[in-house]
């Protein structure tokens, strides 16, 4: 099962908010404590899955607090340092919670094994976040759905604001203040500053579902919020959860010619013959990926069910029409001689219409199905031949690694454009970098000569990249 992913994060102070929810309400209702745990039928204690329990974060808290200071400046002009006031906000919470029932999770082995998948991605995407200020995560499993609670705290802030670490609230701030620099009034600078709040919070909600629910098959919304129809979420769903598949095969394959790597030896024939094997490997990795994305394509699928439905609703119709025909023909034998032609009339009309209905239907299916068709071969062909790109730019240097450490700076606009427009630069980015490491290796144990007639004999009777205008279509590459 997969469904409609949730995210949300929220910070609080000492003092309690108006729908009574406080640093230490939070905490206490994470660690289940008694008078704080009301709301559910059956308390049982959190899973601590890192970090700290609930209550040695509410001990670390405190003393933050009780360390912190703020500067003011007084009527006079002159400052002051002064401790932290109760309803400033100190804690940082992100919940998220997955769709499963928790019943579901704890009785059945493969709703376990999604789940702890899926709880391995939002601990990874939390350190990503908030590094070392992610103070711990815990999971409740004792309500209607499992969940987590990360707690975060602002532990190198002297002012201990937990809302400037959340990226949504910095931006609003960010906005509100070039605003008021720019000469537009209060009111206006918080509504600027309120749409950059909604706008960086959707993007909070698309960077989780790029990095947490693509990779544990959930979906971005739910039918109701897209208005999807019975047949279109469930297509959708399948998707999800073939992605997610997909993606995690590839995590491992490429894991292991990771660690194949450290195994090439120091000769000059084998650390080629090795990379050429990697390099075949890879390819067949995606030619089985998208192979694998052809035949399990579920929307193609659920087009074709709708087609199948539609022929069984015409067949229907026809055995409608047959019944009414069938009452006219009667009725037409009670009437008298001069009605018999108007009847029979009618009948052949009602049978060609039903006819018609049916080849309509039929059409309508053979269409869906070669458009079907023709958009997994695209989709094939197209995956295939950027990939390829990819790794001949790592070997002639059009793609390199980016200063920054993280990705790839690709020279050829045309590719650059292309991989951002199907978003694949991070499923690729450790096969590029299994490519790029072997062909340094090999460059180690060759003279400048040598390796370049290497380069030339593997990218040989490849066109230059962005030149290619005989595999080039209208959608910019294909093989």
């Amino acid at each position: 099962m997969s469904g409609p992913q949730f995210f949300h994060l929220q910070s609080f102070s000492r003092k309690a908010n108006p729908a009574g929810q406080s640093v230490e309400q939070v905490l206490a209702e994470a660690a289940r404590v008694p008078r704080f745990s009301t709301h559910v039928p059956a308390p049982r204690p959190p899973r601590v899955v890192a970090g700290l329990h609930p209550a040695r974060i509410k001990e670390r808290h405190d003393a933050m607090v009780a360390a912190g200071r703020i500067s003011v400046t007084l009527a006079d002009g002159s400052t002051r340092e002064r401790g932290i006031r109760k309803d400033r906000h100190t804690l940082l919470t992100c919940v998220a919670s997955h769709p499963l029932l928790s019943s579901q999770v704890e009785a059945d082995a493969e709703a376990r094994r999604k789940y702890e998948t899926w709880v391995e991605y939002n601990l990874a995407h939390f350190r990503r976040m908030f590094g070392d200020k992610l103070m711990g995560v815990v999971e409740h499993l004792d309500e209607e759905h499992p969940h987590l609670h990360a707690f975060v705290l602002p532990a190198d802030d002297p002012t201990c604001s937990a809302r400037d670490l959340n990226p949504a609230w910095a931006a609003k701030t960010e906005v509100e203040a070039a605003a008021r620099e720019a000469g537009h009034d209060a009111k206006a600078a918080v509504n600027l500053g309120n749409k950059a709040y909604k706008a960086r919070a959707r993007e909070l909600q698309d960077e989780y579902h790029r990095e947490v629910g693509i990779a544990a098959a959930l979906t971005r919304l739910g039918p109701k919020r897209e208005r999807l129809s019975r047949a279109e979420w469930r297509a959708r769903k399948a998707a999800a959860e073939q992605d997610a598949l997909l993606l995690r095969e590839m995590e491992n394959r490429v894991s292991a010619l990771a660690i194949h790597e450290e195994e090439l030896s120091a000769t000059e024939e084998e650390i080629t013959a090795r990379l050429a094997e990697q390099l075949e490997h890879a390819a067949l990795l995606d030619a089985e990926t998208a192979a694998k994305r052809q035949r399990a394509s579920t929307e193609s699928d659920a087009l074709l069910e709708a087609a199948r439905r539609d022929r069984e609703a015409a067949v229907a119709r026809l055995a409608t029409a047959e019944a009414e025909a069938t009452r006219l023909e009667n009725r037409a034998q009670k009437k008298a001689e001069e009605d018999t032609a108007v009847a029979d009339a009618y009948l052949l009309d009602a049978k060609r219409k039903a006819r018609q209905v049916r080849l309509d239907a039929e059409r309508k299916m053979e269409e869906v199905r070669s458009q079907a068709d023709s958009y997994r071969r695209d989709g094939v062909r197209e995956a295939f031949e950027l990939a390829r790109k990819l790794m001949i730019g790592v070997l002639t240097g059009e793609v390199v690694p980016a200063p920054t450490g993280e990705g790839w700076t690709i020279h050829d606009e045309r590719l650059k454009r292309r991989v951002g427009e199907l978003d694949v630069a991070s499923s690729l980015d450790r096969i590029l970098q299994i490519v790029s490491r072997c062909w340094e290796l090999i460059k180690r144990y060759l003279k400048p000569a040598a390796a370049e007639a290497a380069l030339n004999d593997l990218v040989e009777d490849q066109p230059p990249a962005g030149r290619d205008p005989q595999h080039q279509s209208e959608k910019g590459i294909e093989p």
